[in-house]
């Protein structure tokens, strides 16, 4: 462990090696560098949307019918359970008929076979005691016994093949009965799509009725491709049109951004949501949208590459407060290069919760460490709102170095 003047003397030298690594001179030809400048700062994702209603349900038939009665139109409010339409019972099919004479041919069966089980009971019955007398044999009565339970079984098997035509013979007079087909939610009816005398099946491909419980809130399906997905997070501006309005820019506010990937065909895209504000109910539930997922949209504003921000001087030890260097010194035991880790991981920690960056900043020929302020950010530029001058030249990297920025 070194002693207290040796710690002093380490010390002495980090702090030397500190200023050497961000004052030290070494001409202006060592670094390669890029003026500060004006320009813009843009990064937009397009993609394609659908709007969607909260609480949006699609009701069809309940099951094969015809459309008797429509008692609802587009724009109606109704109830949860409310009647909307009904469906009359369509002309009795011969499978009804078929299912009740099955039930009945059943029925018999069961009987015939009861009566064979008496007989056969009967029939054992006289074996044994003209066995115990010694008329018969065992084996004569053992095979009478194999008879009653083979006719046992037989009626076992009949009383399953009942309850079967049964069941068939319910569902066939239940499909002869009119029914009701109910509002699911409370809310607006946006789809009347029933018409009296329409047949229809539970299959149907288009719903018979579309509602919806609120058109004012309303929810933007975005389909992000996976090329662009790294471009977007969920402070991404979502701007977006639809055909019949297309000079009209709506704004949305995302709130989701799927994990579970959507294939069609050899494309892949993710699913975002985002909530618009319906209030004046210009729009309506399924438009298609034409979607902007802005990154970064600043023009003329002064900028750098964002490369810059990722160099350091060799040797580079972020500043620390007070008492730090000798804490993370002794924590790693003098190890400058865990030191020099742990000091980078305190000031990306500190410079991310402030908005900030550090860059340096060629100064007569040295490299200047500058925090400086950012706004919007794209994978080639960065905004600065604050901390340098037009001009100013930052440095990208080491003309020695390379593999670019370090």
């Amino acid at each position: 462990m070194p002693t207290e003047g040796g710690w002093r003397r380490f010390l002495l030298a980090v702090a030397v090696l500190f200023a050497a690594a961000c004052s030290e001179s070494a001409g202006d030809g060592a670094y390669e560098t890029s003026a500060v400048e004006i320009g813009d700062v843009r990064d937009i994702v397009p993609a394609t949307g659908t709007l969607l209603a909260a609480g949006m349900a699609e009701v069809r038939a309940p099951r094969a019918g015809v459309v008797a009665a429509v008692y609802v139109k587009e724009g109606d409010t109704v109830r949860a359970g409310q009647v909307l339409a009904t469906l009359s019972a369509p002309t009795r099919a011969p499978a009804g008929d078929m299912a009740d004479a099955g039930a009945a041919a059943s029925e018999a069966a069961i009987r015939e076979a009861q009566i064979a089980i008496r007989q056969a009971e009967e029939q054992l019955s006289r074996s044994r005691t003209l066995q115990d007398r010694g008329f018969v044999s065992a084996a004569a009565t053992a095979q009478v016994q194999a008879q009653v339970d083979c006719a046992r079984a037989t009626v076992d098997r009949l009383t399953a093949e009942r309850t079967a035509a049964l069941a068939r013979a319910r569902l066939a007079q239940a499909e002869g009965v009119g029914s009701d087909i109910l509002a699911p939610l409370d809310g607006v009816v946006t789809l009347v799509d029933a018409r009296v005398g329409q047949r229809v099946t539970p299959e149907d491909a288009r719903p018979l009725f579309q509602t919806v419980q609120d058109e004012k809130a309303m929810t933007l399906e975005i389909m992000v491709s996976e090329a662009d997905l790294n471009r977007v997070s969920l402070d991404s501006q979502v701007l977006f049109t639809v055909d019949s309005s297309p000079g009209v820019l709506e704004q949305a506010r995302l709130v989701s951004l799927g994990r579970a990937p959507i294939r069609e065909g050899r494309f892949v895209s993710y699913r975002a949501l985002a909530e618009y504000d319906n209030s004046f109910g210009v729009l309506r539930p399924g438009l298609s949208a034409s979607v902007q997922l802005v990154r970064a949209n600043a023009r003329n504003v002064l900028r750098i590459p964002a490369q810059a921000t990722f160099y350091k001087p060799n040797g580079y030890v972020p500043p620390l407060p007070p008492g730090k260097l000798e804490e993370l010194l002794a924590q790693h035991k003098g190890d400058m290069g865990m030191v020099r880790a742990s000091a980078d991981g305190l000031e990306i920690g500190r410079m991310l919760r402030t908005g900030k960056r550090v860059v340096f900043v060629l100064v007569n020929g040295s490299p200047q460490r500058r925090e400086v302020l950012i706004g919007g950010e794209t994978d080639d530029f960065i905004e600065i709102t604050e901390g340098l001058r037009e001009g100013e030249q930052v440095i990208l990297k080491n003309r020695t170095d390379s593999r670019g920025a370090v």
